[in-house]
């Protein structure tokens, strides 16, 4: 790979990411292009982690503050009637953040530029694709299966009669009508989230780790 060309692709890299790496230490100052153009690599290798955690943190945020609204909602709304739903939505939350730990722990992990960064991006590269993959494959079923329990929840909980303090609305939660309705929604809701998921997982995790498989492969051609 020819230097120059490198430095035109990444233009936006700051001045000192385009200094020659030297060797600290007693001896002669290493200048090689392979050296140089390895240096930069190794720089350029961090704004993908940091972006997929950057990510991870705000879809962590966004997770807590839902699930933690919706929660506090079916605990305390009809006088905590529907209190399964919140233990099933606390099931999934509480899976999503051991998911976060683990991930986040992964990417601090290929975040370490101390030596060997090309051997440790590559045998933590494999694991993150598999977290990513089964990040996709349980949101895919997770979204129908919640909201298929929820609703079997509501329907079967559900009284044929309004009673005192309950809403209007709760009452129409009965019947074949609803049961029809709500299995197609369900349906409709699992094909839709197939396709959203995988936009979704793309926009927020793949395209980084593409461009973390381009940096190890132009790793690979400056040794």
């Amino acid at each position: 790979m020819d230097l120059d060309n490198l430095k035109e692709l990444w233009k936006e890299l700051d001045e000192t990411d385009l200094q020659p790496a030297v060797k600290r230490g007693p001896g002669p100052a290493v200048t090689s292009h392979n050296e140089e153009i390895a240096a930069i690599l190794r720089k350029r290798s961090q704004n993908p982690i940091a972006k997929i955690k950057r990510n991870l943190g705000w879809e962590l945020a966004i997770i807590i503050v839902l699930y933690t609204v919706t929660i506090y909602y079916y605990i305390t709304a009809w006088h905590g009637k529907y209190w399964e739903i919140a233990v099933l939505l606390g099931i999934v939350g509480a899976s999503f953040v051991v998911y976060y730990f683990r991930k986040s722990r992964l990417l601090k992990e290929m975040q370490l530029v101390e030596n060997g960064v090309k051997e440790n991006l590559e045998l933590r590269l494999h694991t993150l694709e598999k977290y990513v993959r089964i990040y996709f494959v349980s949101g895919t079923v997770l979204t129908p299966v919640t909201y298929f329990v929820a609703g079997l929840i509501l329907f079967f909980k559900s009284p044929s009669k309004t009673p005192d303090r309950m809403p209007a609305v709760m009452a129409h939660i009965t019947g074949q009508d609803y049961f029809v309705l709500f299995t197609i929604s369900g349906v409709a809701l699992a094909i839709g989230g197939y396709f959203l998921n995988i936009w979704f997982v793309n926009r927020l995790y793949g395209r980084h780790i593409n461009k973390l498989k381009s940096l190890l492969n132009q790793m690979e051609d400056v040794e």
